[in-house]
């Protein structure tokens, strides 16, 4: 008990001295409490006119009720007539989408139709212009050409008499100089023939070559040895066979032609390599020429296809093969 009341006289010793160390105390100002004015007794006039103005102000307080309820009613009726205009405003843009789509159907159909027929306009008037331009220039072509097509009939034999005049062209190579010695142990009377001439000598728009005229006058027959048929080694070109074509004469009765092989087969590969530039297509074009030539002259053509040993692609077995066709 004692050491309880000697530790308690410590802590409490102790809370004193720190109560003394501590700065004073400074409570807050608490204003006195107000007090209510005193009741004030009020007359008969003063209630009535409180009265009135408690009226007043309810009367204005029903007013601004009214009011907002009024204002709130009205914005809920904005709100549905905006939404509803939205609604009618979107209809008008759908149906007036709609229209526009067929009229754009319409407009795309209809220039369709307007440019089928320009079109043909056009095309009808190419047409009118292109005939008139090929009759200008059949009109002012050279005699023989507007007469390309009149064909002479065949008053005259073909076959070739004993001593007649053949002229041999081509005969540099040896298959043309085996067929002269051929020709003239048969008694004809041979006669050598040039195998090339300028590229003016075949021009449509200048005069024919008078030397070639005077080379075949008086022919019965003209042999043609063409380039390529004898390995390359000598040979007519197509350009003086275009040439001869204009100046074949009225006396003659027979053309030999010996073209090279894979003239009439260009499309296929073996040919068709060596036409790269053409020259099976010249070949057969004056071929054609002169076989149109002949048939005006009343003479018979013939076309023999062939190529000696050696004589390129397709050639190497010797064998030919023969067309012939007369006016």
């Amino acid at each position: 008990r004692d050491s309880v009341r000697s530790a308690a006289e410590m802590a409490l010793s102790t809370a004193l001295g720190c109560l003394l160390l501590l700065p004073p105390l400074r409570l807050p100002h608490v204003a006195p409490p107000r007090r209510c004015p005193p009741a004030v007794a009020l007359d008969d006039a003063d209630n009535l006119e409180l009265e009135m103005l408690l009226d007043a102000i309810e009367s204005l307080r029903n007013k601004v009720s009214s009011d907002a309820a009024a204002a709130a009613m009205q914005a809920v009726r904005d709100q549905r007539s905006i939404d509803s205009f939205i609604s009618d405003l979107q209809a008008e843009v759908a149906e007036a989408g709609e229209a526009i789509e067929r009229d754009y159907q319409l407009l795309a159909l209809n220039i369709e139709e307007q440019s089928a027929a320009f079109g043909r306009e056009k095309r009808n008037a190419m047409a009118d212009r292109a005939a008139m331009l090929l009759s200008e220039l059949e009109a002012a072509a050279p005699a023989s050409f507007r007469n390309r097509n009149a064909l002479v009939a065949t008053s005259k034999d073909s076959r070739l008499r004993r001593g007649g005049t053949v002229v041999v062209s081509g005969a540099e190579s040896e298959l043309g100089e085996a067929l002269s010695a051929a020709l003239a142990g048969m008694g004809c009377r041979l006669r050598r023939g040039t195998a090339s001439c300028p590229a003016t000598f075949a021009d449509p728009n200048l005069p024919p070559s008078y030397t070639l005229r005077k080379e075949y006058q008086g022919a019965d027959a003209v042999v043609f040895v063409c380039a390529g048929v004898d390995g390359g080694r000598g040979g007519v070109s197509p350009t003086l066979l275009t040439a001869a074509a204009r100046v074949l004469p009225s006396s003659l009765r027979r053309v030999l032609l010996l073209s090279p092989r894979g003239v009439e087969r260009t499309l296929q590969l073996s040919f068709a390599l060596r036409n790269l530039l053409g020259q099976l297509d010249r070949q057969r074009a004056a071929a054609d020429a002169l076989a149109a030539a002949a048939r005006r002259v009343g003479a018979e053509t013939t076309v023999m296809y062939v190529e000696t040993a050696g004589g390129g692609s397709g050639g190497g077995d010797g064998s030919g093969g023969g067309s012939g066709g007369g006016g």
